[in-house]
């Protein structure tokens, strides 16, 4: 089987959007969006066991949030970060979307996306937060956002309040958060991703990064 090493944006929405399809969740703009049910995705519809595990200890340069082992169908999460987790439930669901990420993209052999891997099969591979993020890391957070916030959904939503306001406000995107139960920093990721709006470093949201380089132009 041929091995693709590099998975495009376009080709990273047709995966996501088709796991969503098959599992049920409507991915049309009409009626209210709601949260994907990412832990429901990946224990009944990939059969992977989700278990809470301390593996702090495996780690000496960098916190792990959570761990796979393909071999067990196993995700781990690490369990001295449950009360993060809990405070912040946007950043559970994106770890264990980042962890079937690895499962669908690396380990899943189903699929002919896979990139290869930098462990065997009945080793557990432990996620790190590093500043510099090998590729299938980067691949993993790629498809967690994808996953957690369908494009076919938002974009529609965002344009209904480009539509609407015209100065978009923080308090817009937290609710958006609030439905998708995300991180603002996912949904930043997102958003800039998909060209939809421009958050600059001051914090102040552009409709574009077009009319970001034009304010910039104006203001010199």
């Amino acid at each position: 089987m041929a091995v693709k090493k590099f998975i495009t944006s376009d080709e990273m929405e047709t995966i996501t959007e088709e796991i969503l399809a098959t599992y049920g969740y409507p991915l049309s703009s009409i009626g209210k969006p709601e949260a994907i049910p990412i832990d429901e995705i990946v224990e009944f519809h990939y059969n992977l066991d989700i278990a809470w595990e301390p593996i702090d200890h495996f780690s000496e340069d960098g916190l792990i949030m959570a761990a796979i082992i393909p071999s067990k169908r196993k995700v781990i999460m690490n369990e001295s970060c449950k009360e993060l987790f809990e405070e912040k439930i946007g950043t559970m669901n994106f770890t264990m979307a980042h962890e079937l990420g690895h499962w669908v993209l690396h380990v899943d052999d189903k699929l002919n996306q896979q990139i290869p891997f930098a462990f065997k099969e009945e080793d557990t591979y432990y996620c790190r937060n590093f500043s510099k993020r090998p590729p299938e890391e980067v691949q993993a957070d790629m498809f967690a956002g994808c996953l957690l916030l369908p494009k076919p959904i938002l974009v529609p939503l965002i344009d209904s309040l480009k539509n609407a306001h015209e100065v978009i406000k923080f308090s817009q995107l937290y609710q958006i958060c609030k439905i998708f139960e995300v991180s603002i920093s996912a949904l930043k990721v997102r958003l800039h991703s998909l060209k939809l709006l421009y958050i600059d470093e001051n914090g102040t949201i552009h409709k574009s990064i077009d009319d970001y380089t034009g304010q910039m132009t104006l203001d010199m």
